[in-house]
């Protein structure tokens, strides 16, 4: 059964490798950041898509 609430003790028992945020005793699992191979695709993408829809009235957004 999950408790309601978790302590700051309760946090420093949880594994290292994974992203927690403890905001009034209750945890919420942090997405890791992405890579940069990541970024480098999706400015790639978004550069792609922008220039495909110049003039048009179709518009990307990060």
């Amino acid at each position: 059964m999950l408790k309601a609430y978790y302590s700051y003790a309760d946090y420093l028992t949880w594994p290292e490798d994974e992203r927690w945020e403890l905001i009034d005793g209750v945890p919420y699992n942090m997405t890791p950041s992405p890579t940069p191979k990541h970024q480098e695709i999706l400015g790639e993408l978004f550069r792609i898509l922008a220039n495909w829809l110049t003039g048009n009235r179709c518009r990307v957004y990060e």
